[in-house]
């Protein structure tokens, strides 16, 4: 019985999973968020087609954990090499400052601190698709996105570990012990990001059957495998979360194997294609309508969420003025940089399940990361529009 409940569940959400991207470039909407609504549609506040099961739970963890790896793998070590010192040190500063401002404003309209988290959020997937959309990907305001993007989902996931630790144990020595513990996972990850680099520069040629197209036994999707399982697996055992693990892994496969070849298409198609868009699905399956039972306060909340999310970001990236950016371009790169979409809802389910938050306060959370990833897009578009148009009208 459990087994066939599985295989059902399974199917439906695949169907879904099939059909999302189809939907989402008719209505020209992020696929994640086609995947939470159909999630929403078929799950426990819908038509219940899909039941939780603990296959389908492990599916969707691995889904997450896939995500959190493949984040890792977008950050682009060669593009942070080429920009030089005063660009990286600046892009560090304006990320630094979108943290921090993010939980100052969270203090500040009384939110809980996790939620100073979810304002300072940074991540390049939205935002990589939206500068390659508007053909930005390789202008001076893309590279510096992409860079402030990139050094900003560090910092996000190490400010979810460290508030994962105060969760679990408070402002002690216990604190201090499991932080101590932590610093292990990032020992070994730098120790064996060393070995593997000098490995790489010292027989190069051994190393090329792993990004090779033609491999048949497909050794360097194994090799990925091992080492998001790895070191995820090595990050609960130090008392983080595994998506943490698996950041690290990505981050440090994109450092060891600067050029990949079709190893990232690979490694995308599988997570793309199978057990990312279970984990969304789940999202929606498992979300309950009914914690939103007033729903002039979820709007109230999800408007000032992301209010306070967009002035968190177009304050402290005024430092790229520095760079030559026009100010239209930097609000325009606010707007980009406001929907994390995907790192939000793991943020969520996440702090549901440490217990952060409420079913209410996850439930907006989701609410915000669909509508940033929706509106904030369109409002960089716009914006980007007019300031081109502007250098236009200048230069003629």
């Amino acid at each position: 019985m459990t087994e066939s409940r599985d295989a059902a569940s399974l199917v439906v959400m695949y169907v879904g999973a099939f059909v999302s991207p189809l939907l989402a470039a008719r209505v020209r909407l992020p696929a994640a968020v086609i995947e939470i609504l159909l999630g929403l549609l078929v799950g426990i506040s819908g038509l219940q087609l899909v039941h939780t099961t603990p296959f389908t739970s492990f599916l969707s963890h691995l889904g997450i954990t896939f995500l959190m790896f493949l984040v890792g793998a977008e950050i682009d070590f060669n593009h942070i090499r080429r920009e030089g010192l005063r660009s990286v040190l600046i892009a560090s500063l304006a990320a630094t400052g979108i943290l921090l401002t993010g939980v100052a404003l969270a203090r500040l309209l009384r939110f809980p601190p996790y939620l100073g988290l979810v304002l300072g959020a940074m991540s390049c997937g939205i935002l990589l698709v939206a500068l390659v959309e508007t053909g930005q990907q390789k202008s001076r305001l893309g590279q510096l996105l992409l860079l402030v993007g990139s050094i900003g989902e560090f910092l996000t996931l190490f400010g979810l570990a460290g508030f994962n630790l105060m969760h679990r144990f408070g402002a002690g020595w216990r604190l201090v012990l499991e932080v101590g513990r932590a610093l292990v996972l990032f020992i070994v990850a730098y120790l064996l990001l060393s070995l593997l680099r000098l490995l790489v520069w010292w027989a190069p040629h051994h190393f090329e059957r792993l990004v090779h197209a033609d491999d048949p036994s497909e050794i360097g999707v194994r090799a990925g495998f091992v080492l998001m399982l790895s070191l995820s697996t090595l990050a609960s055992l130090v008392g983080l979360e595994s998506i943490l693990g698996s950041f690290l892994a990505g981050a440090l496969f994109a450092f060891v194997f600067r050029q990949r070849g079709a190893l990232d298409a690979k490694l995308s198609a599988i997570g793309q294609g199978f057990f990312i868009p279970l984990f969304f699905i789940s999202v929606g399956v498992t979300f309950d309508v009914h914690v939103l039972a007033n729903p002039i306060s979820i709007i109230r909340m999800v408007a000032l969420l992301a209010g306070a999310s967009l002035l968190s970001k177009a304050l402290p990236l005024l430092l790229i003025r520095l760079l030559g950016v026009p100010l239209r371009q930097v609000f325009a790169g606010a707007f980009l940089l406001s929907s994390p979409l995907t790192l939000l809802v793991a943020i969520a389910a996440l702090g549901r399940d440490l217990g952060i938050l409420d079913a209410a306060g996850s439930g907006a959370v989701i609410l915000l990361a669909i509508v940033s990833g929706v509106i904030f897009p369109v409002g960089y578009k716009q914006m980007l529009g007019k300031s081109i148009g502007a250098s236009s009208r200048e230069g003629s």
